[in-house]
Formats: structure tokens, sequence, C-alpha cells
């Protein structure tokens, strides 16, 4: 259970990190030159939404175990999987991989702790 519990830090680290970068860089993960207005726009978007469940996805298994516990990792899971669907749709290959392997830890935690 430790190594999955750190498995899952990891893994909401991670995923703040890039939300981070999405919003401070938006370029940086789209691969553009020079972001457009909308880039910009949608990469703040993503990290409003990565940072909070992200931090949420960290502190929830090592808070309490239980429903609460594998609901928050059950919503982190889903919106990994968005994010390899979208990685699936722009043919970005380290995106599907970041995202999928996410989504299992972030499951198997959430199993792990109801």
């Amino acid at each position: 259970m430790n190594a999955l519990l750190a498995a899952n830090a990891a893994a909401a680290v991670a995923a703040i990190a890039f939300a981070l970068v999405g919003g401070a860089r938006p370029a940086a993960l789209s691969e553009s030159g020079t972001p457009s207005a909308g880039e910009r726009f949608y990469g703040w978007m993503y990290a409003t939404r990565g940072v909070p469940l992200g931090v949420a996805a960290l502190v929830a298994p090592l808070a309490w175990s239980g429903p609460a516990s594998s609901l928050i990792l059950s919503a982190a899971a889903a919106a990994q999987v968005g994010d390899a669907a979208i990685g699936i749709a722009t043919r970005k290959r380290t995106m599907i991989a970041g995202a999928s392997l996410l989504t299992v830890v972030h499951a198997a935690t959430a199993v792990a702790t109801a």
C-alpha cells in the first residue's frame, strides 16, 4: 500500500507540474512557437482545473481512506482519461502515455483506499 501511495503522490505532483506549465507557458505543451490568445486562455483553464484536482488527489489518500478519498481519486482518474483522449485526438504520444499512466495509478489508489 505504501508503494501505491507513493506512486499516487508522484502522479499527483506530476499532474500539478504540468498544469502549472500549461498555465505559465502553454507553448511548452502545445509545441507551438508563440502561443495564441486562445492557447493562453486554455492553458489557464487547464491550470485552474489541474492544480486543485492534483492537490486533492495528493492529499485525499494520505488524509483519510474510504468513499471520499475514492471519489476524489476517481475524479482525478477521469480527468486523466480526458487528457489521454485529447492526446489521442492530437497524436501526442507522450500525452497519451503520461495521462494513461496517471489514470491507472489514480484508479488503483481509489480502489485500494475504498
